[in-house]
């Protein structure tokens, strides 16, 4: 990335003399700073509809086989007997009938899942040596990303590393961070993109994208069963404001066929959606699973039940409406319909089916069928699927990979260390929590990264894999590197500097009209124009193509106020950076509005010069000598102390650079666009 840069004259930061000079600051800062990255038919009656209000709130309490609570509730019953809740008069269905949920305290240790690691190593590769351990200051950083989704701040570095209080400090930091509101929050920041990225519908505001969020929040932080959690995404009905879990419909129109293929490619890891138009080519799925599988989420649809008023999106809901049957195209006559009825594609049993579904069961119960049988305790995928994802996420390398391809028909690398765990978290009751502290406590998630063209490197479960930051990492490494001054609406303030004496980002000093900070704001939020000196005003055409460029050129329009949504920034950022977590590390690049928008924006330029009210400048007023500075401007960019070789460059850089500021503001550039500063190692 820095020799694109130095090849390209359009991105003048500086004159032509600065211009050299920060080319070879970069050069030789970047060098370092990038070393680290090496990574590898009928519709329902009006008695129906006068009860669904009753039964949307009996959902959560019935039994899948009729009176079964939600998959998570271990006072479920086997039964076989028929449904209460088809209405009083009505002859009782028989149901599937689902095993009881029982819960058994898991005693698999973090030492036992390293012993697993051991054998298989041994087995498998017992020529590699695995990678030593990290370091305390690479363990901080390492831990915090994956566990609250951001960096620690300066001083929560300094305070792990002089703690010498006891050995265990590293499992009290695990217990600490696991048991704060942002480990709820950062979780939900990845289960919403593992939904959104494949949504059907995706337009934020008719999905409900936040409530989402909000509510996947709230479980992760009551440490709510993972089964819980899942039946209560694939049964929601109601509003977008009022129940977020809608959200998993909404984002797929609540189609069957797009519901059937998500549903089993988030929860159990099977693409059975490939057999929608025919037979599975390569597995053994057949196009009629397929459709008994998306019977099940027959019935409803999304529909706005609120427009929008007041400057507030309008309100989506689902409801139970529309066909009560489904109906599968016939393959040969596609004018044909072809009823049929639902029925689970993983059958517990080798010898047969599992049995279809009565037709006439009402839509809350088969959806509540539907979660029983995804989330069962005899159905092992479901455990599996989850794990899978979360060792990815923690390790950058898993059992099954793709990591949303697994299945009867896949092999996994680590068989024998994935089955015992698997086996234990789901008898265990999905604890989220006990999963997450007993992978963070282990010697391999605590190991060092190493490159591929090291043995430990190529090795599975030898050594961790960096991997990037998501989108709404990377802003919040931002936020803290830049301290860019957010308000309480998660925005940049429209004149940060008014009142300081400072210049404001649009170059100019002391307070501003309301007008120009608009104006600012527009030019903070865009990659900005690499034709224009940096003294000069972004118009108002190149900030329209920069913003273009990412796709936000509606943004960046005739009315710049119109930049002023709450979190406004953070949206651009996840635009910009936005990762699908279902894809591999190795085919995560980075882009060339990515680059720009690093090297270029407004918003990071105005925030990496040594004045008043930057952290730079607090860092040049404080620090004592240059090896100083250089420690905290590293500490907070990177969150550790620069290395012997990076001092040494630093200071003959300083020495080849007759203003001192400027150095610095050079290193400080460097280092923010530095591989090491988007990946998590």
């Amino acid at each position: 990335m820095i020799r694109a840069w130095m090849n390209n004259h359009s991105f003048q930061r500086r004159s032509t003399r600065g211009l050299l000079r920060r080319m070879a600051a970069a050069f030789v800062i970047g060098t370092i700073a990038v070393a680290g990255s090496l990574a590898r038919s009928f519709e329902p009656t009006e008695q129906d509809q006068a009860k669904q209000s009753a039964q949307l709130e009996q959902d959560k309490t019935k039994a899948a086989t009729g009176k079964v609570k939600p998959a998570g509730d271990p006072s479920a019953k086997h039964s076989s007997g028929g449904s209460t809740a088809a209405g009083a008069g009505r002859a009782k269905l028989p149901l599937p009938e689902r095993p009881l949920r029982t819960v058994t305290p898991p005693t698999l240790t973090s030492a036992d899942l390293d012993r697993l690691i051991t054998q298989h190593l041994t087995k498998n590769d017992p020529k590699v040596e695995p990678a030593t351990p990290t370091t305390d200051i690479e363990f901080v950083r390492r831990i915090y990303f994956d566990v609250i989704g951001r960096p620690p701040t300066p001083d929560q570095v300094q305070s792990f590393l002089f703690d010498r209080s006891k050995k265990d400090k590293r499992a009290r930091l695990i217990d600490t961070l696991l048991n704060t509101p942002e480990y709820g929050r950062n979780w939900a920041k990845y289960w919403r993109d593992v939904v959104m990225f494949h949504s059907t519908n995706e337009n934020r505001n008719q999905v409900g994208v936040d409530a989402l969020e909000d509510w996947l929040a709230k479980q992760f932080q009551a440490n709510t069963p993972w089964d819980e959690i899942t039946s209560g995404l694939i049964t929601a009905t109601g509003r977008n404001d009022q129940n977020g879990a809608v959200a998993l419909s909404l984002a797929h129109e609540s189609r069957p066929v797009e519901m059937a293929g998500e549903v089993s490619r988030i929860f159990l890891g099977v693409q059975i959606q490939c057999a929608q138009c025919h037979d599975h080519k390569t597995d053994s799925w057949k196009r009629l699973q397929f459709h008994e599988f998306a019977a099940f989420f027959s019935g409803v649809l999304s529909k706005r039940v609120e427009p929008p008023a007041n400057g507030q999106p309008g309100v989506f809901a689902v409801l139970v409406q529309g066909p009560r049957r489904y109906l599968m195209p016939d393959k040969d006559n596609p004018a044909k319909q072809v009823p049929v009825a639902p029925r689970f594609f993983l059958s517990s049993s080798k010898s047969k089916p599992e049995p279809a579904l009565p037709l006439a069961v009402d839509i809350p119960e088969r959806r509540a069928v539907a979660a029983a049988y995804v989330t069962g305790q005899d159905n092992p995928w479901f455990a599996k699927a989850f794990i899978n994802r979360i060792w990815y996420a923690l390790m950058g390398e898993t059992f099954y990979e793709p990591i949303d391809d697994i299945g009867p028909e896949r092999t996994p690398k680590g068989g024998e260390v994935l089955e015992p765990l698997a086996t234990q978290w789901q008898r265990g009751g999905y604890d989220i929590r006990w999963l997450m502290r007993t992978i963070l406590n282990t010697e391999a998630y605590q190991r060092r990264v190493r490159s591929s063209a090291n043995a430990a490197g190529k090795t599975p479960f030898a050594s961790s894999c960096p991997s990037r930051l998501r989108a709404d990492q990377v802003f919040d490494a931002l936020v803290q590197a830049l301290a860019l001054p957010l308000d309480s609406t998660g925005n940049l303030p429209l004149n940060p500097n008014a009142g300081k004496g400072g210049p404001g980002p649009a170059g100019k000093r002391g307070p501003g009209q309301a007008g120009n900070a608009l104006k600012a704001q527009a030019r903070l939020l865009s990659l900005g124009d690499p034709r224009r000196p940096q003294n000069q005003p972004q118009t108002k055409g190149g900030a329209r193509k920069a913003a273009e460029a990412i796709g936000l050129g509606s943004q960046v329009g005739k009315n710049a106020a119109a930049l002023r949504r709450p979190n406004g920034p953070r949206l651009l950022v996840d635009r910009l950076f936005g990762i699908d977590p279902s894809i591999a590390n190795e085919d995560v690049v980075g882009t060339i509005p990515q680059a720009l928008f690093l090297m270029n924006s407004p918003m990071v330029a105005s925030r990496i010069q040594a004045r008043p009210g930057t952290v730079l400048g607090q860092i040049m007023s404080n620090a004592p000598n240059e090896h100083a500075a250089l420690a905290a401007l590293y500490l907070r960019v990177l969150s550790r102390q620069p290395t012997k070789q990076e001092l040494e460059i630093c200071g003959k850089y300083f020495s080849s650079v007759n203003n001192h500021i400027e150095a610095f503001e050079d290193i400080y550039w460097s280092l923010i666009n530095s591989t090491e500063f988007l990946t998590r190692r």
